[in-house]
């Protein structure tokens, strides 16, 4: 256990456990995120599907949700570098998964990632400019650009709470560290469509302010209009206090 007296963010955090993991001379890291379930082998199963192959960099399992349990929430997903957007795989049946191979995706989800030492001794930790979001994508994308490969192993599955631990899938706070995140990422790996994000958000900022009927509309639009001004700002901290509070 590590304590903190501080919030240092979603990759901060992660990388001092990492950083203690491998001084006690760990040969895998694995990233669970507090709100997941976990079956009792999907650890054994995802250690023997990275040891086959040196080029492999990470694994991760198939996610289903909490509630429903039988529907999946993550399997996969490729990234498009004109858009800066994630695309999931197909996944819309849960049906004799289990069975499928292991596939190569762009990036394994931070929720649930076994990573190797010696990747991270490679292409670093997580990028800690991301305070919470779009980290998992980021280290994904940096292992395939050195030639490695992230799989998903079907075999292996977890369960988890969407969103719990942050308010739920539309608050402010999301609203904000997606955003900034997002903007981010897109300079980093897929820099010509930052202008496209920008306007997307303005358009998001637009409909909450005059169409949408969501309680908590202004907070959201202020949370979006905050995200874009801190991007410019290059600010990576936790962002304003009145995102926590709404």
């Amino acid at each position: 256990m590590i304590s903190l007296l501080s919030n240092v963010g979603y990759s901060r955090g992660n990388n001092l456990g990492i950083q203690k993991a491998l001084k006690n001379y760990a040969d895998y890291v694995l990233l669970l995120n507090d709100d997941a379930i976990t079956t009792a082998d999907f650890l054994n199963i995802l250690v023997e599907e990275a040891e086959k192959s040196s080029d492999t960099a990470m694994v991760g399992p198939v996610i289903y949700y909490a509630d429903p349990a039988d529907k999946i929430w993550f399997d996969g997903a490729d990234f498009d570098r004109n858009e800066c957007k994630v695309y999931t795989k197909d996944v819309s049946t849960h049906k004799g998964i289990a069975e499928l191979d292991p596939h190569e995706t762009d990036y394994v989800t931070g929720c649930a990632l076994l990573i190797k030492r010696n990747v991270l001794e490679t292409i670093g930790l997580l990028d800690e400019r991301f305070f919470l979001y779009w980290e998992d994508v980021d280290l994904g994308l940096r292992a395939k650009r050195a030639g490695l490969k992230n799989i998903i192993v079907p075999k292996a599955r977890i369960y988890h709470k969407v969103s719990v631990s942050i308010g739920g899938t539309d608050s402010a706070l999301k609203a904000y560290h997606k955003t900034r995140s997002n903007l981010l990422l897109s300079k980093l790996h897929a820099p010509k469509a930052t202008k496209k994000l920008i306007i997307s958000f303005l358009r998001d900022i637009a409909w909450l302010i005059f169409k949408s009927r969501e309680r908590e509309r202004f907070f959201k639009a202020s949370a979006y209009l905050a995200a874009i001004i801190d991007f410019y700002r290059r600010k990576n901290d936790k962002g304003p206090d009145w995102i926590w509070r709404s």
